[in-house]
């Protein structure tokens, strides 16, 4: 059979969707690690102003107070950046999966050639062989 000539380009092409493959699970791996660490700092956070509210039905100084009202705001922060950063990622898993798109639909051309290749090589051989039984045939009847 002959030898598929792009064969280079496909094994080139697989790796590229290989590589494609593997940094959209990174980009996957980091939105479930910061989502995960956003649902904790939410969870810190609930936590923190239950317990703030709890002391001001107890009673608060204004120290403490002005304590707790810093660590909510602080932590109201995180969540906020974390919120951003989740977004980021997201973008990010977008972006790597339309490029994983892109890089499979570009190996599966390669392969479709390759298998209409494989094909024609195939039909051709089947074609020869035939050919060469014709002649023996027509050999064998003229003697």
């Amino acid at each position: 059979m002959a030898k598929f000539k792009l064969q280079t380009v496909l094994d080139y092409r697989e790796r590229l969707e290989s590589l494609a493959q593997q940094a959209h699970a990174e980009a996957l791996d980091q939105e479930n690690r910061l989502l995960g660490e956003l649902t904790a700092k939410r969870r810190e956070l609930d936590a923190l102003r239950e317990e703030f509210e709890d002391l001001q039905r107890k009673g608060l100084d204004a120290f403490e107070f002005s304590l707790y009202s810093n660590h909510i705001g602080h932590a109201m922060g995180q969540v906020a950046e974390l919120v951003e950063r989740l977004e980021a990622a997201r973008d990010e898993v977008e972006r790597r999966r339309q490029a994983l798109c892109v890089a499979s639909q570009e190996r599966q051309l390669l392969d479709k050639l390759k298998e209409k290749h494989l094909r024609e090589a195939y039909a051709e051989e089947l074609h020869k062989e035939a050919v060469q039984l014709d002649e023996v045939a027509v050999r064998n009847f003229r003697k």
